[in-house]
């Protein structure tokens, strides 16, 4: 991957962070993005242990929740890099609560940045791959396809992902090749929100591989699908989870 560019959204930790982190390490130049001024130190370290890897990185403050700074997000890489090979959908947010106890503003949420946000930026993507072997990968969830407590409204979302996926990887090929990374329980900052530590050790126990993933995890499938040799593999949701699905 020697000197694509790829866009990891939400990239200033967790699995995003990951995430490009391992696409430097692959060779690529970096666009990082944060969504709130406190995340600007996070992002920037991520920027400097990319540049550390000789790479450049670029950092870029913007919601995409918001359509105005998806504009500009995309037009700051249009202006430091002229194109784009790799748009990694990382960012996300949820309420977690059971479906009768969530409110209208708790879908519009929801579902206006996992799905809508999302879409966006490929929209503005695809101007800037042309051209060129890119490629999309967007991260979702086991909430896709199982049952989890709390979880209705993100895992409808992350189905509905999975499914743009499908469309994404027909209508956009052969030169834009498009996946779907779904991953179960991931020990990062902010997983404890959604489940207590005793339920993890439970979920640990449960996975064949003996423990939850780890954000790099996540990483090393994502930085193979945007490799040469995934180019077989597209409209895919691969799951990475330890074999947890496999005793649930």
């Amino acid at each position: 991957m020697s000197k694509k560019v790829a866009l990891v959204t939400g990239s200033s930790r967790g699995i995003g962070r990951a995430i490009a982190l391992e696409l430097a390490r692959h060779g690529s130049d970096l666009v990082i993005n944060y969504r709130r001024n406190s995340s600007r130190a996070l992002a920037e370290a991520v920027a400097t242990e990319v540049r550390t890897l000789g790479n450049r990185a670029l950092t870029v403050k913007a919601d995409i929740a918001d359509s105005e700074d998806i504009v500009s997000l995309f037009d700051q890489i249009q202006n430091e890099f002229s194109y784009l090979d790799i748009l990694v959908n990382n960012a996300a947010s949820a309420v977690f609560r059971p479906l009768l106890q969530l409110e209208e503003k708790h879908w519009e949420h929801v579902w206006d940045i996992n799905l809508r946000a999302l879409n966006e930026c490929i929209r503005h993507a695809v101007p800037l791959m042309k051209g060129r072997k890119a490629s999309i990968v967007n991260i979702t969830s086991l909430g896709s396809i199982k049952y989890l407590p709390n979880y209705g409204a993100l895992g409808a979302a992350k189905a509905a992902i999975e499914s743009l996926t499908r469309s994404y990887a027909v209508e956009l090929a052969p030169d834009i090749n498009v996946n779907a990374v779904c991953g179960s329980l991931v020990d990062q900052t902010g997983v404890s929100e959604w489940i207590p530590d005793d339920e993890k050790e439970k979920w640990a126990q449960m996975a064949p591989a003996g423990r939850i993933l780890r954000p790099e995890d996540m990483a090393n499938v994502v930085a193979f699908l945007c490799s040469e040799s995934a180019e077989m593999i597209r409209g895919q949701a691969i799951v990475v989870d330890g074999g947890l699905t496999l005793k649930i």
